[in-house]
């Protein structure tokens, strides 16, 4: 059985970008309940800040937004100093410029659209369940030179995984796991920040798997969940983040399903 990811029912948005010029240029869905309330007045916050491509020139902007799970999830991938692969060379992940190409796992390239980044601050409230954790890979984790020093990724941080026992289960010659799901104490390291750490996540013309120290690591995709568990003004504040589409279902299909630790772990 081949696996053919669900499309996501749309959501119109808009958007109000503010402008900074830049001088270069160039699914398994799962049921959900929506929520019977939410609001702007959520009394947590956090700082978001995003830069995008325009098909002219780099724009950003700072959103002061509630500090919801699934708003977070779109920030936390990539910990800063992580080297992700482009057509000119591995370059850190705080460096990277939207409108620059960067190398992806099938061998072709994808244009970088949109950087989002976020400050982790121990101890400080959260709506989520679960305190954030960052990963760090030794190296050869996951084979020679990947990576081939150590880098830590955020807590939102997915890669590929063709294990034959996931594609077994799933139908899939590979699936999105995340490095917490290979945390061990070893190879993978799971790391309470103690000092505010700033993380990034990254959006390309499609959900595309980039090569990020040596592995292939997935660009940001909301996942079905999103759109199902997001109140309609939660939904249109959610794609404020992102000035570059007009609403949810331009962010396509995943390029491989997800798979969760859980699930991972009960595959065995």
């Amino acid at each position: 059985m081949s696996y053919t990811p669900p499309t996501l029912p749309p959501f119109p948005g808009e958007t109000t970008p503010t402008r900074r010029v830049h001088s270069e240029a160039r699914w398994t869905a799962r049921r959900v309940t929506r929520p019977r309330s939410q609001s702007l007045s959520t009394k947590l916050t956090r700082r978001f800040e995003i830069e995008w491509w325009t098909g002219i020139d780099v724009q950003s902007a700072v959103h002061l937004a509630p500090a919801l799970p699934v708003f977070e999830q779109a920030f936390g991938a990539f910990a800063h100093g992580v080297l992700v692969q482009t057509t000119k060379g591995p370059v850190a992940v705080e460096d990277l410029v939207p409108g620059m190409f960067l190398e992806c796992a099938g061998g072709h390239t994808s244009q970088l659209l949109w950087k989002g980044a976020i400050t982790l601050v121990p101890g400080a409230p959260s709506m989520s369940e679960t305190p954030d954790r960052l990963y760090r890979v030794m190296p050869d984790a996951f084979g020679l030179g990947r990576p081939s020093q150590d880098q830590t990724f955020g807590p939102h941080a997915r890669r590929f995984n063709s294990d034959p026992k996931v594609r077994a289960a799933l139908g899939a010659e590979t699936a999105l796991v995340p490095f917490s799901a290979t945390a061990d104490g070893m190879s993978v390291i799971e790391v309470n920040p103690v000092a505010a750490t700033r993380v990034y996540h990254l959006a390309c013309e499609k959900h595309e798997t980039i090569m990020a120290a040596g592995m292939e690591v997935e660009t940001y995709h909301p996942g079905p969940d999103a759109a199902l568990s997001l109140s309609e003004e939660m939904m249109q504040h959610f794609l404020m983040f992102f000035p570059y589409i007009r609403n949810i279902r331009d962010f396509g299909r995943l390029t491989a399903p997800r798979i969760s630790a859980a699930e991972l772990m009960a595959i065995g």
